[in-house]
């Protein structure tokens, strides 16, 4: 083996290697169980959804709600809460006619979602039960 083969060898071996460490994606954070309850005026939320927005980074975990309960697997840490619930209203039917679709509309006020101040924090534990108490007006 000459000495060009061998430096080219060493080369192939170290770009290998760098391409091993360096592939360019951030390691998948560890996600964590949470579960619980949403009423809506007292009575469970028939359906919806609790979004748990990491402060720090801006993701966002949508947990579905069905019968006023939730669970699911978020990201650990200081949580800001936001809770929707969608109901279909007609399609505008003066304009699509008779076969309009539905339009969907959050009917939680503002300051439980886009306003909202309600906080959690998810531990990285599965001891993670949260209940919310929402008011339509």
């Amino acid at each position: 083996m000459n000495k060009s083969s061998i430096v080219f060898s060493v080369a192939l071996l170290l770009m290998g290697i760098v391409s091993l460490g360096c592939n360019g994606q951030r390691p998948v954070p560890k996600s964590y169980p949470v579960q619980g309850e949403v009423t809506l005026d007292g009575k469970p939320m028939p359906s919806g959804e609790v979004v748990f927005v990491s402060v720090a980074e801006g993701i966002r975990d949508t947990v579905k709600v069905a019968d006023g309960k939730f669970a699911a697997e978020v990201l650990a840490g200081d949580r800001k809460i936001e809770i929707r619930s969608y109901v279909a209203q007609e399609g505008n039917t003066k304009m699509y006619g008779a076969d309009a679709e539905p339009s969907y509309v959050n009917v939680i006020p503002k300051k439980y979602n886009e306003e909202s101040e309600i906080t959690a924090t998810v531990k990285e534990s599965d001891d993670n039960s949260f209940s919310f108490d929402v008011t339509s007006n």
